[in-house]
């Protein structure tokens, strides 16, 4: 299996990064400054360029292309820290294409409406108790679990609560689902959007580890004690290379995740949730190595090594945390 991307995800990969670099540098979040990111403003412009609907298939209003490119740009997504509240658009079109709900799906990729992300509170079994990311001013919200997904109305949640957030850019929320029926809902057997979810997730990790270590790299450059750059000291070569190894690695694991999901494969679950695993503990372990590297400067709210930090500690957390995820593994078959 050929995990290097063709010239045609090469040039999807180059449009976005683009894109991103001059609509979405990271400086943004900290000069933002408040709670509740500017990032929603992008939606639209990603609804024209098409990002929202590679994955999608023709027949469902989609370019038909595979989760192979939705994980390029997803890497680039969690690269730039674009908010999750792009899995809620992305997901929640795929949801209701597949539910039939076209006049939905069309609002969703274009980007005009938000969607904020359900996370189940504590056992996830049939409790309705969540965490609302970036639903403030979300007319939807996308609630998951392994066996199927929906979108329901911000009308339907209650008793919302205002909390804050690790990644304090990002609105956080407490709420109780009622009993309202969903506007669109899925199971399993008709699309895998938690397992696809998951392999997203690792592709978001994948790219804040490379931001992580990207942002190490060129700090060792520029920082100088005893009149050397400190990139020239073992120390810090040995923490920068650890970070590239593992940034490699869960490059390598989401990508043929995305590839073994492409297929068909009935081992989609595993390694969806294998991605997940080795991506959220590289964005984790890269993003403190990354202020280690900075030193003192890399604990300042001037420093933007922080966001890396907290957001990846949001997605370890999202649609069930490493321990989860590594108890749930266990249970697979080993993969062929």
């Amino acid at each position: 299996m050929d995990l290097l991307p063709s010239d045609n995800q090469r040039q999807i990969v180059d449009t976005i990064k683009d894109f991103l670099v001059n609509e979405a540098p990271v400086d943004r979040l900290r000069e933002f400054g408040a709670i509740g990111n500017p990032d929603a403003k992008l939606w639209p412009q990603l609804g024209e360029l098409g990002f929202f609907t590679l994955g999608l298939p023709e027949d469902n209003g989609g370019v038909g292309l595979g989760a192979a490119e939705e994980m390029l740009v997803f890497q680039q997504f969690g690269y730039h820290l674009v908010s999750p509240a792009v899995f809620g658009l992305v997901l929640g079109s795929r949801l209701a294409a597949f539910a039939g709900k076209e006049d939905l799906r069309d609002q969703l990729l274009s980007g005009t409406v938000r969607v904020g992300l359900a996370n189940h509170r504590g056992d996830a079994g049939e409790a309705r108790d969540y965490h609302l990311f970036e639903s403030g001013k979300a007319d939807w919200i996308l609630v998951m679990n392994e066996e199927h997904a929906a979108l329901h109305s911000r009308a339907d949640f209650i008793d919302i609560k205002r909390v804050s957030s690790t990644d304090s850019v990002l609105e956080l929320e407490r709420a109780t689902l009622g009993n309202a029926k969903p506007r669109a809902k899925i199971i399993k057997n008709i699309d895998n959007l938690h397992s696809r979810a998951l392999m997203l997730l690792g592709a978001y990790g994948v790219g804040i580890s490379e931001g992580a270590r990207d942002m190490a790299v060129e700090y060792a450059k520029i920082r100088e004690q005893f009149g050397k750059p400190i990139g020239y000291f073992q120390a810090i070569k040995h923490i920068c290379a650890d970070m590239a190894i593992r940034s490699e690695a869960a490059l390598c694991q989401a990508s043929f995740a995305a590839l073994v999901m492409d297929e068909g494969s009935p081992d989609t679950d595993f390694h969806a949730v294998a991605s997940k695993i080795v991506a959220t503990e590289a964005a984790v372990k890269n993003a403190a190595d990354n202020i280690q590297v900075h030193g003192a400067f890399g604990f300042t709210a001037e420093a933007n090594a922080h966001h890396y930090l907290k957001r990846a500690h949001v997605i370890d957390m999202l649609w069930g945390a490493l321990r989860e995820q590594k108890k749930r593994i266990l249970t697979f078959p080993t993969p062929a």
